[in-house]
């Protein structure tokens, strides 16, 4: 008897626990809200300049991640144009790009600066960090690495953080240095 009666015990407590289980699930409320698929956001189009000794000077419209080559095949280009561009540079919006025949008397640096432009320091490769005031290849190859470690830089003033870059060498690179925020 005594058996039987904690057989019937047990299996009240349990009939309670599945009853009581019952009731919350019954009466809780979905707190989850619906899921919303959205497509992903794409990138607007950077703007590059070019102008020199070319056909259809102007300003060109290209995907964010472009090349000087993707510029210089969408441009037409002359086949007499300079051979020392760099193929494989990055652009970035707002860049002016200068580009010479070979016979031209006027030869410029694809990637110097003038008073227009800006060197993104987000994007510039070692070559095009060592055309700022200031800047060797150590330096160039310091700034590389910290953004490579570190990430993009969010302003201009984040470079101080760079080893070896100063109050000093800062005020150098202000004007002539650009992040793609609002700098």
């Amino acid at each position: 008897m005594k058996g039987s009666n904690f057989y019937w015990y047990l299996l009240s407590i349990l009939a309670g626990f599945l009853i009581a289980g019952a009731i919350l699930l019954l009466n809780s409320k979905d707190s989850g809200s619906p899921i919303k698929i959205v497509p992903a956001p794409t990138q607007l189009p950077i703007k590059v300049y070019l102008s020199g000794d070319i056909e259809n000077p102007g300003v060109y419209l290209l995907p964010v991640d472009s090349r000087m080559e993707d510029l210089i095949n969408l441009s037409s280009v002359k086949i007499n144009a300079d051979s020392d561009i760099n193929l494989a540079s990055k652009l970035y919006d707002g860049q002016h790009i200068q580009i010479f025949s070979k016979n031209s008397e006027v030869r410029t640096n694809t990637f110097a600066i003038t008073n227009s432009e800006k060197i993104n320091i987000n994007e510039a490769d070692i070559e095009e960090l060592m055309l700022l005031p200031g800047i060797g290849e150590t330096k160039a190859k310091e700034i590389v690495l910290y953004r490579e470690t570190y990430g993009y830089f969010d302003t201009i003033e984040d470079i101080l953080n760079v080893p070896g870059i100063g109050e000093a060498t800062f005020n150098q690179l202000r004007d002539k240095i650009a992040t793609n925020s609002l700098d």
